[in-house]
């Protein structure tokens, strides 16, 4: 399973856990998450995320056509909250 990075790339109007653009954390092969030190990340929009961060790990797997291969961008459970990038590193 490949690392990904995860990155705020916009607030658009409030974030309760004070997330701000260039934020961001790892997910590690082995199933783990790594956060910078002094930095943190909000549970309501991590369990948002977990489905696609799987999918998105093991990409190369997937069907040419699966939508997940050009999707980089998902946003939390607030419509007004968080956008965060996934790239694969």
């Amino acid at each position: 399973m490949k690392d990904l990075k995860v990155e705020v790339v916009e607030v658009k109007k409030r974030c309760g856990a004070k997330h701000k653009a260039g934020d961001h954390f790892f997910v590690r092969g082995a199933g783990t998450v790594e956060i910078p030190k002094g930095k943190r990340v909000c549970l309501y929009a991590l369990n948002s995320l977990f489905p696609f961060l799987t999918a998105k790990q093991r990409e190369d797997e997937l069907p040419a056509d699966d939508w997940i291969a050009e999707t980089e961008v998902l946003v939390c459970p607030d419509p007004n909250g968080v956008s965060f990038k996934i790239t694969r590193i």
